[in-house]
């Protein structure tokens, strides 16, 4: 039998069944994929925060973030910085993208295909409606995105390469 508390009129997150009972998933990475919905849009994070959540390490989070790729909740994109440093943005969705993308390359050692420490950010993109509308109608003072990278600062051209972007120089507001 399932007890439940009353509901309060806030506090809420709104996650589609279809991610929870997605049986491609383990129990680990639909509680990742839950935790990282349950942030508001554009919150970014690292592989190595999320390992310092709960209990997981940081090989369990990488673990849950590959199956999520797998999935397709989760496109990680990789580039260097300015200083020539690998870097991984890693979008996460709350429905699969329609094509799930395997990049798991049998020619290449493991180690390559995972994001390490903080260079591994986490971008969550979701369609929280309600979210929106409780910023929009708040008293804090939003900033003015940029309307060519949605206040990321970053683009992405059709090579799946990332970019400074020449709208906002990068600063994500416009």
């Amino acid at each position: 039998m399932i007890r439940r508390t009353p509901r309060p009129e806030t506090n809420w997150t709104v996650i589609r069944n279809e991610v929870i009972a997605d049986d491609r998933l383990s129990f680990k990475a639909t509680g990742v994929l839950v935790y990282i919905l349950s942030k508001p849009d554009h919150w970014q994070t690292s592989t190595a925060h999320l390992a310092t959540v709960k209990k997981e390490g940081l090989d369990a989070i990488r673990t849950a973030m590959t199956e999520l790729e797998r999935a397709g909740y989760v496109k990680r994109r990789r580039y260097q910085d300015t200083l020539g440093r690998w870097k991984y943005d890693i979008d996460v969705f709350d429905s699969p993208v329609c094509n799930p993308v395997d990049n798991v390359d049998k020619g290449k050692p493991p180690h390559r295909d995972k994001p390490h420490g903080d260079n591994a950010r986490v971008l969550v993109k979701t369609e929280q409606v309600k979210t929106m509308r409780e910023l929009a109608s708040s008293e804090i003072p939003m900033p003015r995105l940029c309307g060519q990278c949605h206040g990321i600062g970053k683009t992405v051209d059709t090579n799946d390469v990332i970019h400074r972007c020449a709208a906002c120089a990068g600063a994500g507001i416009g």
